[in-house]
């Protein structure tokens, strides 16, 4: 196996930068420049230095205009009317505004970016990323000097950069709490979040949002057909503007409402080739889907394409496990950080391998589809109950009931009253019906004298992450943390495979004018009579098929999951013995327990679905990050 000497050899290939301030002694040495270079240069073309006394910025993958203070940026602009009449591209778009208006100019940027800026005569460094993450930037303050990369590998091949896991973020990650928006898994290692802009000066580091989403803005509608008609506008436009420049369209499609928007809008616009990649279970896949779920998309997509027979649909059957979950040091090199999804991450990356091998460079899907137009209007009684519409409260509790198969009372408790109610009245009322509060046990291998001596209870309070996933709060705040801030390291994944893959993904929920829109919408659209997703519905009720508008259940995502373990268990055997030489793998993970899962595998599918949660999250996440510790030390030979 791979060893983390691979950090050098894994530095991205494209629009990727990096960076060394000294803020103390002499000025930015040859060798700090060679070392940069270096850092940067594995597999990279055409790297560009920009020098000045205190700081050295290099840049690879684009053309970098030597004016003025040191900028470096990777990015991808939405809103391009200057386009047209302006040369230099997005980035000097970025500085110029930049420059010119500072973070008001930072939040008029619609898409994607990242960017460094040095002022000498302030002494000031500037680092800033887009409202939603999608190109990454991290940062180290060390002894008087800032290094920064655009990728963790790089500023990783930095030698005063330190390498030592932090093993509290470790431990957050095994239970699944993903709220923390600064640190990496690296101690001294931070990342520049979604939506912020960070200045660096000898006195320090501050940090702040630059843009925020407005909850007590005026509605943008007056009727509900106003509604359908501003997100319908809204949309064709946002799918337009990702389209942009892109002939050969790559479509990463389920048979859900989210990513069939995407497909069908794109066909109906048309000017581009449309292939859509569908991952589907094997033939011989023996399992039940869960009620409320199918396993399928084949159905679906077959009649999405009789409405638009100008897309290419192609069905990808993953089988077995993939490279990246067999030999996962290939996924750490990438990008140097755990998944959090094993079963997902090698599902999806045999459906990618199809759109690199078709000579895709650019793929689309659905993503934050379910936070914006298609949000399921879970809080609607919640907000009935709040403003006293007893009668429509009643008729709609009764519908979901039926459609749900449970009480009145029952759904009047958990979704009108439950979600109002403050986070210590939930967890009392969980105990006295017998919940095991704060207790991530049942999907995480994490050791409980981890849970005590770290006072992760504590935390978990603090952050507000929940265990039993218990809606509370109001669903515009709760969608704008799931949009916004929600999971950063997970949005450094995609935004470092972008890189090093050389697949960008899109998707035309991602645009930050729907998403405010979506964020306005009255609660009670989103859910009618019972109906899940209503709104959605109704907007694409002129561009689906009745298979896609109608289906209420939700698609399995990895439906073969445990054939990929299965493919696995002689990799994962020899993985847990080797956990035990690794102090800080055997101190975070319950090894005797995961022993005991591995004593007790199940013989087919059918008896691990019955196990999912141990299996396919808790065992699976617990070796996944058991070897990535290892890789981190040095142990994978």
């Amino acid at each position: 196996m791979a060893s983390s000497a691979e950090w050098m050899d894994a530095s991205p290939r494209e629009a990727s930068f990096a960076g060394l301030v000294i803020h103390q002694g002499a000025p930015v040495s040859r060798r700090n420049e060679e070392l940069l270079v270096r850092a940067l240069g594995r597999g990279n073309r055409g790297i560009q230095m920009q020098r000045c006394q205190q700081a050295v910025f290099v840049q690879a993958g684009v053309r970098v205009a030597h004016r003025g203070a040191p900028f470096v940026a990777s990015s991808r602009l939405d809103d391009r009317p200057w386009m047209s009449e302006r040369a230099g591209g997005d980035n000097e778009y970025i500085r110029d505004q930049f420059e010119a208006r500072g973070d008001a100019g930072i939040a008029d940027l619609l898409g994607a970016f990242a960017f460094a800026h040095w002022d000498e005569p302030r002494r000031t460094l500037t680092l800033a990323r887009d409202c939603l993450g999608q190109r990454a930037l991290f940062f180290h303050v060390g002894q008087g000097f800032v290094a920064f990369a655009s990728h963790l590998a790089t500023l990783l091949a930095l030698p005063d950069v330190p390498r030592e896991l932090d093993e509290r973020l470790l431990a957050n990650f095994l239970a699944l709490n993903h709220r923390e928006r600064e640190a990496t898994f690296y101690r001294g290692i931070c990342r520049v979040p979604s939506r912020t802009v960070v200045r660096i000066t000898d006195k320090g580091v501050v940090q702040r949002h630059y843009w925020n989403p407005d909850f007590e803005a005026k509605s943008p509608c007056s009727t509900e057909a106003d509604y359908i008609a501003r997100a319908r506008e809204l949309f064709d436009r946002a799918t337009a503007r990702t389209l942009r420049e892109t002939p050969r369209v790559a479509i990463r499609l389920s048979g859900g409402l989210d990513s069939s928007a995407i497909a069908a809008t794109a066909a109906r616009l048309g000017g581009c080739e449309v292939a859509c990649y569908t991952g589907v279970p094997p033939a011989d896949l023996d399992v039940q889907p869960r009620p409320g779920w199918y396993l399928d998309e084949r159905g679906k997509v077959e009649a999405l394409a009789r409405l638009y027979p100008t897309l290419n649909i192609n069905f990808i059957e993953p089988h077995g496990a993939h490279r990246r979950q067999s030999d996962p040091t290939r996924f750490f090199a990438d990008v140097p950080v755990a998944s959090r999804n094993v079963s997902n991450l090698g599902w999806f990356a045999q459906i990618d391998d199809a759109l690199a091998a078709h000579g895709h460079r650019v793929g689309f899907n659905g993503s934050l589809g379910n936070m914006t137009l298609s949000w399921d209007g879970r809080f609607s009684l919640a907000v009935q109950m709040q403003k006293g519409r007893l009668l429509s409260l009643l008729a709609d509790a009764r519908a979901i009931a039926r459609n749900t198969k449970n009480s009145v009372p029952r759904v009047l408790a958990a979704e009108g009253v439950m979600p109002l109610l403050p986070p210590f009245l939930q967890r009392a009322i969980g105990r006295m019906r017998g919940f095991a509060e704060e207790d991530v046990s049942p999907f995480s291998l994490l050791r409980r004298d981890v849970v005590d001596d770290l006072d992760l209870r504590g935390q978990w309070r603090e952050d507000g992450f929940d265990p039993l996933y218990r809606s509370r709060g109001t669903s515009a705040r709760l969608r704008a943390h799931q949009i916004f801030d929600q999971s950063q390291f997970s949005r450094d994944i995609v935004a470092m495979r972008s890189a090093t893959d050389g697949l960008e993904w899109r998707s035309a929920y991602n645009d930050r004018e729907l998403i405010e829109f979506s964020l306005a919408v009255p609660e009670t659209l989103f859910r009618r009579k019972g109906i899940p997703r209503w709104f959605a519905r109704q907007i694409f009720a002129d561009r689906l098929p009745p298979e896609i508008l109608h289906e209420t259940r939700r698609g399995a995502q990895a439906p073969n999951w445990f054939e990929s373990l299965d493919a696995r268990k002689p990799i994962i055997v020899a993985e847990v013995e080797r956990l035990a030489s690794s102090r800080l793998a055997s101190r975070l993970i319950d090894l005797e327990r995961l022993k005991r899962l591995v004593t007790e595998w199940p013989s087919d599918a059918r008896e691990a679905q019955a196990r999912e949660l141990e299996y396919r999250l808790a065992l699976d996440r617990a070796v996944h990050l058991g070897q990535f510790i290892r890789w981190v030390e040095g142990g994978n030979g």
